[in-house]
């Protein structure tokens, strides 16, 4: 009953913020906001699973890749997939049929949960339709591209992070370009692009990625 009430305070939160205005953010969502609430109730429960995830997907729309990419780590060390599947499919169970949902938070949590699944397509299919909601965002659009790096559509990916960087100069943007010309073994264009994203590409490499245990 505790964690039932907890989840329903969770939602709400979640709701309200939802509702407020992020004045001068690229996205329609309060992504800041967001990470503020949740650290403030990670202080309490640490290891709870959706608010980790929730975090992470925060992270991942503000530009805090590192950030993004530790908590799922974390995930892959210490949670199943099948712990984190069900975890995050009863709270998303109502928002699965994304093309009826105008919620970026819910959106983004269905997408990168067929990230995480390696349910690429899936995963640019929400992407794309959340995009039509937040077309500003421009981490939104790396994360897309990142996506269909996965999928070897590496044309498009670069098209998606050209897009996000006439948007604004970022890092991710770069590294998701050095990352599609070295697949279509355009080396040079690799390491120039490589070199403007050089701060996240040493961060990103010195970590292990953890995939989940099974």
């Amino acid at each position: 009953m505790l964690r039932k009430t907890k989840l329903i305070l969770i939602i709400t939160i979640f709701f309200v913020v939802s509702l407020t205005i992020n004045v001068g953010a690229e996205s329609n969502y309060n992504w800041d906001n967001l990470i503020k609430t949740v650290n403030y109730q990670l202080q309490e429960n640490k290891d709870d699973i959706l608010l980790n995830y929730s975090l992470a997907v925060a992270y991942a729309n503000t530009g805090e890749i590192k950030k993004a990419y530790d908590i799922i780590d974390n995930f892959g060390s210490s949670v199943s997939r099948h712990e984190f599947n069900a975890a995050v499919f009863s709270y998303l169970a109502d928002w699965y049929n994304y093309q009826q949902s105008d919620n970026l938070f819910y959106l983004n949590c269905a997408a990168f949960q067929a990230v995480i699944n390696k349910k690429y397509a899936e995963a640019v299919n929400i992407f794309e339709y959340a995009l039509k909601l937040d077309q500003n965002n421009y981490w939104l659009i790396n994360n897309l591209a990142a996506a269909l790096l996965e999928l070897d559509r590496y044309d498009l990916a670069l098209d998606y992070a050209n897009q996000a960087l006439v948007m604004a100069e970022n890092e991710y943007s770069h590294l998701i370009k050095g990352v599609a010309y070295y697949k279509k073994g355009d080396y040079i264009r690799a390491l120039v692009e490589a070199a403007s994203a050089r701060k996240l590409f040493k961060a990103l490499a010195d970590e292990e990625y953890q995939d989940f245990t099974q």
